[in-house]
């Protein structure tokens, strides 16, 4: 304490200053909140990555040359997998340990980690000529992925400190083991997490240490073209129910865009509200020799990329892809630049340096300078589509978007004379436009937000997704009470019951072959909780776990005492 009159300090509790007599009407409180828990169970991936060549390089190389290449090689990997926001939990020998999901947790932990891996292998390989020489031998990487359960205890990147333990991290050695070079072996929860992104082989379950049963395994081959909607290894999927009325909007949308009169619409709501599906469904319903469609996705991984949700549309539009060499690229660039607007120099240059493409003419130009010609550049190929064909213009998840792109949007979108659709996806509480932008834009501008299912209707998606009427009792409770009326949730929870055995069919029927009470929640869903937790501040993040021991509902004076009384939260 100290004496507000005299900053003399005080004892704990006193009335009055000792020094000039001060009363002390409010003596401050010596009560500390709670320390937050430095542990939690989350669900982490881990991917174990091992170098090839390692054995051969210590046999014939002296211990500092051997020292000196891993620590290039090492460097590379610490910079990718900070790159897609991992922590190195250790590098050991020829190998190194990354986590997804600590310190912070996001929904496509998996995704992040396969790409990382990818890379990783990548810049080995790509470096590995310069050794070979010395090794005696190429270098290569071979790795191993596992989704899971762990328990976290201390992780501070800045500080170094760690302690990661869990079934999830030996499994993903194990793995890294059975990988040959150059391969990446993942296991069950990750090929879940991420099968809408990459192209699997699924290999033989085998025996692991520190397992039962044999372990279900995939080896990563490619990257897809465009992310699929997945629904569980089981596959079953919900017609589109309680929708009618948000897809006759988007329809009449439509309307509009075939009397060349230029709008957007915004389809916005929370996470697994069934945005995706709803512009799912108004594309099937699109005859795509009348109608042009133009997508691009944005992603979690990629929200410090300038551009990349324009750019994942012209990979769709031109067919770029993942590996495709300087030349090609410059050759697709090109060609589709040419195909729009005839040989234009002032616009390739642009868009190709996107793609880290050198072109001498535009390398001395100021960054203004460039961005204006290359925001000119992107309209002129919007208008060249919307003379060609109606052309809907499509970008999903733009709340994970890069200022620039959204900046780029806002410019195409608020042009009157642009006769497009512009239909922007995105979560709440984000917005795209502000109020001052939503003024100018009138009757062009349309906002469609998805709610939660009624009752009636999370019934009905249940029926739908089982294909029969008859529910299981229990199950249509669970549902109710825990899942209520989020789509995606009621829908990985359906097909994580098949998978797991809970729910199966007899007969023609569908019944329960154990308690409800005993199934985990598939990590699909884990991920989207646990992401959006790590986002809070660390006190309210610390409250709402606290309030999550107590129940489903309690009094608010119950949990008072867990929150720092000078400045509660609750």
């Amino acid at each position: 304490m100290e004496c507000p009159a005299c900053q003399t300090e005080l004892p704990d509790g006193a009335k009055f200053c000792l020094e000039c007599g001060h009363e002390l009407k409010s003596p401050p409180t010596s009560a500390k909140p709670r320390p937050i828990p430095d542990s939690e169970r989350k669900v982490v991936t881990a991917l174990f990555s091992d170098l090839t060549g390692y054995t051969a390089m210590t046999g014939r190389l002296d211990p500092e040359d051997v020292k000196e290449i891993t620590r290039r090689i090492f460097d590379d990997v610490r910079a990718v997998v900070g790159k897609y926001d991992g922590f190195i939990e250790h590098f050991a020998g020829d190998g190194v340990l990354a986590l997804f999901g600590v310190p912070k947790a996001h929904e496509d932990d998996p995704i992040r980690a396969i790409r990382a891996a990818r890379e990783i292998h990548e810049l080995v390989e790509a470096r590995s000529p310069l050794h070979e020489a010395k090794v005696g031998a190429p270098l290569s990487m071979h790795s191993g992925i596992n989704t899971g359960l762990a328990v976290t205890a201390d992780v501070d990147p800045e500080k170094g400190t760690h302690g990661v333990t869990g079934e999830a991290i030996n499994i993903a050695s194990r793995l890294s083991d059975l990988a040959n070079a150059g391969e990446i072996f993942v296991g069950p929860e990750t090929y879940r997490g991420a099968e809408g992104h990459f192209n699997f082989e699924t290999l033989q379950p085998t025996k692991v240490k520190g397992k039962s049963e044999p372990l279900s395994i995939f080896k990563v081959l490619s990257p897809k073209e465009g992310p699929d909607r997945t629904h569980g290894l089981s596959g079953l999927r919900a017609e589109l129910i309680g929708r009618k009325a948000d897809l006759a909007r988007l329809q009449k949308a439509l309307e509009r865009l075939l009397q060349r009169k230029g709008s957007i619409v915004a389809v916005c709501g929370d996470a697994g509200t069934g945005k995706s599906r709803l512009v799912e469904e108004f594309k099937a319903s699109l005859d795509p020799k009348k109608i042009h469609w133009q997508e691009g996705h944005a992603y979690p991984y990629a929200q410090n990329i300038p551009y990349f949700p324009l750019m994942d549309l012209m990979n769709r539009a031109w067919r770029i892809q993942d590996g495709d060499r300087p030349d090609q690229l410059r050759e697709k660039i090109e060609s589709g630049v040419e195909r729009l607007l005839g040989t234009r120099e002032d616009v390739a240059p642009y868009i190709g340096s996107l793609y880290s493409l050198s072109y001498p003419d535009i390398a001395e130009v100021s960054p203004e300078f460039w961005k204006a010609r290359l925001f000119d550049g992107v309209k002129r190929i919007v208008a060249a589509l919307t003379q060609n064909a109606p052309t809907i213009f499509c970008f999903e998840d733009i709340h994970w978007a890069d200022p620039s792109t959204l900046e780029l949007l806002r410019f195409l979108a608020l042009d009157p004379q642009c006769p497009a659709l512009f239909v922007c996806v995105h979560r709440l509480p984000f917005s795209l436009f502000s109020v001052d932008h939503l003024k100018t834009l009138e009757d062009r501008y349309e906002e469609i937000r998805i709610q939660d299912l009624s009752r009636s209707d999370t019934h009905a998606m249940v029926a739908s997704l089982l294909r029969t009427d008859g529910i299981p009792r229990e199950l249509g409770s669970f549902i109710e009470e825990k899942v209520e009326g989020n789509p995606f949730y009621v829908e990985e929870a359906i097909n994580s019951f098949i998978e797991s055995g809970i729910l199966s069919r007899h007969n023609g029927a569908w019944r329960l072959t154990r308690p409800l009470s005993e199934a985990g929640i598939p990590s699909t869903v884990q991920g989207v909780i646990s992401a959006r937790l790590d986002r809070l501040e660390k006190e309210m993040k610390r409250i709402l776990q606290e309030a999550s021991v107590i129940g489903r509902a309690f009094l608010r004076e119950i949990l008072i005492p867990s929150c720092n009384q000078d400045d509660c939260m609750i």
